[in-house]
């Protein structure tokens, strides 16, 4: 090395040499500034002085020192002490130096500050812990958000279970003009209750992140169908007009979610009969010709009350409506288009809106889905039996089902046997699952309706064991439908997996249950 470049690092560097035993020779004066000593008060120090903690770090000390001794250098970031007691951190090199007989005569160690550095990564560090810290409550407080209102969710689902059962049971008897009436505000009261707690559920399912799209081919005419059928009687009683029209260009097929598709169409034009009062309510489909993304287009619009321009950028967020009156005179919980902005955008889309106050209302949003010439859109539902119909040992229309109901609340078994007390079925009852599996032991059932959450032995445990023992007996396996309160992707997974045929969600409605039963038949071994 020459002179001049030992001179440029001597200048450029804090630089101090020890002999082999550790102990301090020399020291320039980059070094001391660094650590505030004079060079008098170091020589012949060991550079242990210069080390907080020694005795937490002494056996890594020691093999530093050793590994130095055997001519190996040593690099890093080391922690230090100053001459104040204050803690200085430097990044250096030790290198041991060797006589002409390649013999270590002592350590030269060349030093620079990065105190303010290390200083500022650890700050980083901290936010970064703290940031951790704030998202991973937030996401603990997410999840116990969600978790409750599913509680809620199933332990309101329960008793409406059987007050929505019984008022579609009481409907289906005579009943003077009076009472139909009485009748009818219950269905339009229990129709609204099951909407609130749907969206309650929706938005948790949202927030925990649960909400998965199913991508299946579809025909699109049939659901814009189907949303006529559903709400083209409830826009003629308002004296509206609802018009659907598809432009020529738009595919007939596409690869989506339609259940999430429906849902979102279905508050769109639900909104838009709520607050319109005389005039029409249309639903536009074309391509996506915008700068938005997606490729197809929807545009759902009303002559009605319109919104405030000032409420745009609220009324996607939840429980938010236009304003208090809004709430007041038309109901609702201002979850509906929280919920749909969120599921647009797990179609890969947005949504906007264009509004006058009393002139109405343009809501657009658009989707990325893949047109396809697939014209079969039966596709196989994983929710549907394992069985194939030539499993079934009899003729449904010609003799007696042996079907068991499992339910730990009495008003819920009773409902399901009101549901089928006209019919020709045997119907058996058990109070646990305890009871089903010794139930199923004695008796061979076509058709057991199991009730998931049930003290003891829950249904997920007895669908196990039926299953255990159809495989021993060799015995046809009878269609298992879990009948649950709990609604999430996961909990019918769960279902599935336990051995279950179908996950029905309660409350259980009476046409629910005639559907669940003749998805394993064809229409001429329908079970009523």
């Amino acid at each position: 090395m020459t002179e001049s470049v030992y001179e440029a690092l001597l200048n450029s560097n804090a630089v101090i040499e020890f002999d082999i035993q550790g102990k301090i020779l020399w020291a320039n004066q980059n070094f001391l500034n660094l650590l505030g000593y004079e060079l008098h008060e170091l020589v012949g120090q060991h550079h242990s002085i210069f080390l907080p903690e020694l005795y937490q770090h002494e056996f890594e000390y020691l093999e530093m020192w050793n590994q130095l001794i055997a001519g190996h250098t040593q690099t890093g970031e080391f922690k230090r002490l100053s001459k104040e007691k204050s803690i200085v951190w430097i990044q250096g090199s030790y290198t041991p130096v060797r006589n002409l007989q390649g013999e270590i005569v002592k350590i030269v160690k060349m030093a620079m500050d990065v105190t303010e550095k290390k200083s500022l990564s650890e700050n980083l560090e901290k936010k970064n812990k703290e940031l951790l810290s704030v998202a991973a409550k937030a996401k603990a407080a997410t999840y116990a958000k969600s978790v409750f209102l599913a509680n809620m969710s199933h332990e309101i689902r329960t008793p409406l279970n059987s007050i929505i059962g019984i008022t579609d049971t009481l409907a289906e008897t005579p009943l003077d003009d009076q009472q139909a009436s009485f009748v009818e505000i219950l269905q339009r009261a229990n129709n609204q209750l099951m909407t609130i707690i749907n969206d309650i559920l929706d938005l948790s399912k949202v927030e925990a992140g649960e909400i998965e799209l199913k991508l299946l081919p579809f025909e699109l005419q049939k659901l814009l169908d189907e949303l006529v059928a559903v709400l083209g009687f409830r826009a003629k009683e308002k004296g509206l007009q609802l018009n659907i029209h598809v432009e020529e260009d738009v595919d007939a097929f596409y690869v989506g979610d339609q259940d999430r598709l429906r849902q979102v169409l279905m508050n769109l034009l639900n909104n838009a009969i709520k607050f319109t009062q005389k005039g029409e309510v249309s639903l536009r489909v074309a391509k996506n010709r915008t700068s938005r993304p997606g490729n197809i287009l929807f545009c759902v619009a009303d002559t009605g009350i319109g919104i405030p321009r000032s409420k745009f950028k609220d009324i996607f967020q939840p429980f938010t409506q236009a304003d208090s009156a809004t709430t007041r005179r038309y109901g609702g919980t201002g979850l509906g288009l929280s919920i749909t902005k969120n599921i647009v955008q797990l179609m890969n889309g947005q949504i906007w809106l264009e509004s006058d106050e009393g002139i109405g209302s343009v809501f657009y949003f658009t989707a990325t889905m893949a047109s396809t010439t697939e014209r079969k859109t039966t596709m196989h539902n994983p929710l549907q039996g394992r069985y194939q119909l030539s499993d079934i040992k009899h003729n449904i229309a010609n003799s007696r089902l042996r079907i068991l109901i499992v339910d730990d609340v009495d008003d819920n078994r009773n409902l399901f046997g009101i549901y089928l007390q006209n019919t020709i079925h045997h119907i058996s009852y058990a109070h646990s699952g305890i009871e089903a599996v010794e139930l199923a032991e004695r008796q061979h059932f076509d058709i057991i309706f199991m009730d998931v959450q049930m003290p003891g032995m829950d249904g997920y445990e007895a669908t196990g064991l039926i299953r255990a023992i159809e495989q021993k007996a060799e015995r046809t396996p009878a269609r298992i439908f879990a009948c649950t309160a709990n609604a999430f992707s996961e909990d019918v997974e769960k279902s599935l997996q336990a051995g279950c045929d179908m996950h029905l969600s309660k409350p259980i409605r009476k046409d629910t249950l005639i559907k669940a039963i003749n998805s394993f038949f064809n229409s001429t071994e329908a079970v009523y």
